[in-house]
Order: structure tokens, then sequence, then C-alpha cells
């Protein structure tokens, strides 16, 4: 079993839980699990700690949640990406990294593989939303957002409503850039998905035009595939391995 521990990346304060060989002082390949929303790095604790040998395995806090500043929501997927950055150059000799996303964490996960393409080398998006359309807004998600009522919410809450009160504009951003992946995706999705439904599976079959996308589903699985799926989760990761170039 690994052995995990905390470290902190780049100018703003980025919050990682680590395993595996160190990314800096040797040359090994990055997986990098990046949370939803709301969520944090605890979330793929079970990852680190089971994880291949042999890899890298860095679990951020996005900004805005955990130990991660800042204390409001960073709103933007090309913001958020910015942020996770600098886990891509940690040393110049590691090869590519692979980028796990799950729900939301998909859309920062493929917003960073679009603005560093060849620091990249495989995708795993785990019930992900991507099609805009199929994001519903309840109607107390704009009050929460006012003051007093959004100071009353816990710090995780109150920023997970306002990304979500951001994102369609966001993805649909997206979409016209979700042509330009190259590298290998493999899509880990359930059928009975209630928060990202099924349907983003043919949406981002539809967009990926360029990439080579492997589907694995789920029948009957819902969201919380780290937590209820795991070893589904982790044969994915492999998976994406397998398909690695470079």
């Amino acid at each position: 079993m690994n052995i995990v521990h905390r470290l902190t990346v780049g100018a703003h304060g980025l919050s990682v839980l680590a395993a595996g060989p160190d990314p800096v002082e040797q040359a090994a390949r990055p997986i990098i699990l990046v949370h939803g929303t709301p969520g944090s790095a605890g979330g793929w604790r079970w990852f680190l700690g089971h994880g291949p040998q042999g890899v890298s395995l860095l679990a951020p806090d996005r900004p805005g949640f955990g130990h991660s500043a800042p204390q409001e929501a960073l709103i933007g997927l090309k913001a958020q990406a910015g942020r996770l950055a600098p886990l891509l150059a940690l040393n110049p000799a590691n090869p590519p990294a692979i980028l796990v996303g799950h729900s939301m964490g998909g859309p920062v996960v493929a917003r960073l593989a679009l603005e560093q393409p060849e620091r990249v080398a495989a995708l795993v998006l785990v019930a992900t939303s991507f099609d805009p359309n199929l994001e519903h807004q309840h109607p107390l998600q704009p009050w929460a957002d006012r003051e007093p009522w959004r100071r009353l919410l816990p710090r995780p809450l109150r920023n997970a409503n306002r990304e979500l009160l951001t994102i369609v504009p966001e993805l649909h951003a997206l979409a016209r850039d979700l042509g330009q992946v190259r590298c290998p995706v493999v899509i880990l999705h359930g059928t009975a998905d209630r928060e990202s439904p099924y349907g983003n599976v043919a949406y981002l079959q539809r967009h990926l035009t360029q990439a080579m996308v492997e589907v694995r589903t789920l029948e009957g699985a819902g969201h919380f595939l780290p937590w209820t799926r795991r070893h589904d989760v982790m044969a994915a990761i492999e998976r994406a391995r397998t398909l690695c170039t470079v």
C-alpha cells in the first residue's frame, strides 16, 4: 500500500495529496485525480493508497475546496486548469500525465488537456458532466448565492453552488474545443446516474472527433463511482495506461 502525504504546489497554494514516487525527485508518469463539486482530494484517498506502482499519484484540492486557496470559488474552466497546470511541470523528465476527472472534474481535466496537450497522455472521464443541456438548476440556487444566505452556507457548498450557477456557458465554450482533444479518452459512466445523466456519453462521443474514445458502461450504476465502483474506476485508469503512446 502506498503512503499518502500532503504537499503544496505552485504560487497559489494548491494543496495536493500525493503517493508513489516523488514527481520532483524521480521521473515517473503522473496520474492526476481531480474531484467534482463539491469535493476534495480526500475522495481519492483509497486510489492513492492502492494505486499502481511506479507512477506518481496526485490528487489536488481544486481551487476553492479543501486546503487550496482561494476561500471563494475560482470561476472558469481555464482558471481552474491554470491552477492545476503546475502539476504537469514538476519534473521535465516526467512522461505526460494521465488526467482523471470525476463529475465536474471532467470538464476541468479536458480543458487542461486542451491547454497543455504535449503534457497529457490520456484522459479518464468518470461520471462526468459535459452536455450543457443536461444541466438543471434548482430554483433556490440563485437565492443561495445572495447575501446574507450565501454566508450561511459552508465553504464547500457555497463555492459548489457558484460553480454550478456559472457552468452552462463554460460548457458551451468547451464544446467548441473538444474536437481538438487528440489523446486517448476512457469514459466510465453508469446508466442510473441522476447527477450527470448517461446522455453525457453520447455528447462526448459526438464532440471528441479527433480522439480515440473507449466507453465503459456500468448498468444500473449511479454517480458516485469512485466510492461505489472503485475497482471499475481503477480498471479504467489501468486501461488508459495501456493506451498511452508516449
